[in-house]
């Protein structure tokens, strides 16, 4: 049995800021709900590789909380959502990929 304490935020897009320099930013809306954290084994490393697919981690969510969200944020880091896959009627995996200059 996994435990689900992993707090994680969902982001999802919510409008749009304006920078300095004139350019549209999109804004976020964080959706915070629980988790837990995969290991990835090596396999999925090597398949991952073979299909120029970075992986850095391995979430399970239940898929009613996930409305296709590409970002995820877990502490400080952001991260990419890869691939979403469905484990059951009670879990969805999202492989992860770190993403840089959002925080």
């Amino acid at each position: 049995m996994n435990s689900w304490d992993l707090e994680l935020s969902l982001l999802q897009k919510d409008g749009y800021d304006i920078n300095k320099i004139g350019d549209k930013v999109p804004k976020y809306k964080e959706i915070k709900l629980l988790g837990y954290e995969k290991p990835i084994s090596r396999g999925e490393l090597l398949l991952a590789g073979q299909s120029n697919i970075e992986i850095t981690k391995i979430i399970v969510i239940h898929p009613f909380e996930y409305n296709n969200e590409q970002l995820v944020k877990i502490g400080d880091d952001t991260y990419q959502v890869v691939i979403h896959y469905k484990l059951s009627n009670e879990e969805i995996e999202l492989k992860l990929k770190s993403k840089k200059g959002l925080s």
